[in-house]
């Protein structure tokens, strides 16, 4: 729905500056901007001073919430409105002037149609980051994170161009302190921001969050760096107008980091036992062992046998046993005589 209104702002926003022309509408643009930038740099300041003197003379009446939609809106809504009507009384009587219709050129009317067009943005912008503010109707209130256009978010960081306090281009009233990884040890402990919706005390999918580390689901454990050493993570303008919270009942979660576990010592590894020695083998005497010369060791007597020398040895000859019998020799026939 606030991207129906938002793409509705840009197309009127351009059609009057057609109207308009260049000169006007970029006069109206930087008006727009000027205001955003004093309401976003004012808001905290005119706050706390409306709380102190308020303090002073009637104790708390007005409730904080409505002293920072007060403070945001009357500078950003009621400046632009005394400007408007104060600075451009007689823009009217100056329109209804006949001019012939050469003297506008259409390059005039085309950047009026630019500048208007970013000014409704912008406008546009502004009015969503004032609805945020409002302390009711918080299931009516934009999703400026989850909107095609986040007009809310370009309006605040407009106006957060000239509030100061930039660490590594990131402006801390607008984006709070960032995140940071648990590897870091001088980084804090905190959560997501988020605004319990349905009483329970717990996040759930029916409130609402500010998804800063961009997983898509509510981060519980969200580690930051601790730029101003408080302990207490600095939450952004544009997390609050996400969350649709501007004061105490935005939860921050923050705690203490837990200490960090020491690697427990590895135990120390066993002494490598000796490999078994075989039963009745001898034992080393850590003389060398001759090499081979060619020779051949016999294995029963210890001493080296001849090599081969290509020749087969004699048979060996057997003496009989005792219990062999020798065969008795045959007697030798006289064969015929020739």
């Amino acid at each position: 729905m606030y991207d129906l209104i938002v793409i509705a702002a840009v197309l009127g926003g351009g059609f009057v500056g057609f109207q308009w022309g260049l000169r006007r509408s970029v006069v109206a643009l930087l008006e727009v901007v000027v205001f955003l930038a004093l309401a976003t740099m004012l808001l905290e300041p005119l706050t706390e001073l409306f709380e102190a003197g308020e303090e002073m003379v009637t104790g708390q009446i007005v409730p904080q919430a409505w002293v920072i939609l007060i403070a945001y809106a009357g500078v950003l809504w009621g400046g632009l409105a005394i400007v408007r009507r104060v600075l451009h009384r007689d823009e009217a009587d100056e329109d209804e002037v006949d001019q012939p219709e050469g003297a506008v050129v259409m390059a005039d009317r085309i950047g009026g149609v630019a500048a208007g067009g970013l000014g409704g943005l912008l406008a546009a912008g502004g009015a969503l980051v004032t609805l945020s503010m409002v302390p009711f109707l918080s299931g009516l209130k934009p999703l400026g994170d989850r909107m095609w256009i986040d007009a809310g978010g370009m309006a605040l960081h407009v106006g957060g161009l000239f509030a100061g306090e930039r660490e590594e281009g990131r402006s801390l009233p607008i984006d709070g302190e960032p995140p940071s990884r648990p590897s870091n040890l001088a980084a804090g402990l905190a959560s997501e921001p988020w605004l319990d919706m349905d009483g329970d005390g717990k996040p759930t999918d029916a409130d609402r969050y500010c998804d800063l580390d961009g997983n898509g689901a509510f981060t519980n454990d969200l580690y930051y760096t601790d730029l101003d050493r408080d302990g207490m993570r600095r939450v952004g303008m544009y997390e609050k107008y996400v969350v649709g919270a501007w004061t105490s009942t935005l939860t921050r979660g923050d705690r203490k980091r837990p200490p960090e576990k020491k690697p427990q010592p590895a135990p120390p590894k066993p002494p490598t036992p000796p490999p078994p020695v075989a039963p009745n083998a001898p034992v080393a005497t850590g003389t060398a062992t001759p090499v081979a010369t060619g020779t051949t060791t016999a294995a029963a007597t210890g001493t080296a046998a001849p090599a081969a020398t290509g020749t087969a040895p004699p048979p060996a000859t057997v003496p009989p046993g005792p219990t062999q019998a020798v065969p008795p020799e045959a007697p030798s026939v006289p064969g015929p005589r020739p």
